[in-house]
């Protein structure tokens, strides 16, 4: 909280700054190397698993990566969606570990070329900050609009309004979806989900 907000406003403020400064960039371009960015939790990477295979069915299975805790490792491997050599573990055994780790992490991301990062952590600051510094031009996630949620700053090309009222598998469906959308459209994606709610009896 004490570190997040602050660097979470500095970025966006240095992200503004830095589009001013550039010529009119034009949407960023379809997705190639897609990345999944879920530290925690193993039971959301199971709800993940129609939304990788989308991904997959746009990138190609050997173009999709996935970063998580080593401790939560273990699902990945039962799955056995993600390629293993396209995981990237990071350790959280003490903060040096996972210094290590993550800036090893940022350094492959740009190595990979990988363009596109889709953040699973609906409310977390550090997953923001980590899907802007990994260097991908499309950047995927959940935004607060008006709703009385968490401050993330403004990071994600692609703002996804957070609901509450659909599966959480979903919810990460409509995450890939909204890489394939362009940035004009607001909030993202306009999707056959949201139709089924509004049409749905009370």
């Amino acid at each position: 909280r004490y570190a997040g907000i602050p660097l979470c406003f500095l970025l966006t403020g240095f992200d503004r700054i830095r589009h001013l400064l550039a010529s009119k960039a034009s949407d960023p371009h379809i997705p190639k190397k897609i990345l999944f960015l879920k530290l925690t939790e193993q039971g959301a990477s199971v709800l993940a698993h129609s939304a990788i295979k989308r991904a997959e069915d746009i990138v190609g299975r050997g173009n999709v990566y996935f970063c998580v805790f080593r401790v939560n490792m273990p699902i990945l491997d039962i799955m056995g969606i993600i390629a293993p050599e396209n995981i990237f573990e990071i350790r959280q055994e003490s903060l040096v570990s996972f210094c290590l780790d993550m800036l090893g992490f940022l350094f492959k991301t740009r190595k990979l070329g990988i363009d596109t990062v889709i953040d699973m952590e609906f409310f977390s600051r550090a997953s923001a900050l980590i899907a802007y510094l990994s260097g991908a031009k499309i950047r995927v996630g959940c935004h607060r609009y008006s709703a009385d949620l968490p401050y993330r700053g403004d990071l994600m090309t692609h703002k996804v309004q957070y609901n509450p009222y659909i599966h959480v598998a979903h919810q990460y469906d409509l995450l890939v979806q909204a890489a394939m959308r362009p940035v004009s459209e607001c909030p993202m994606p306009k999707s056959e989900y949201g139709e089924v709610l509004l049409s749905a009896p009370l």
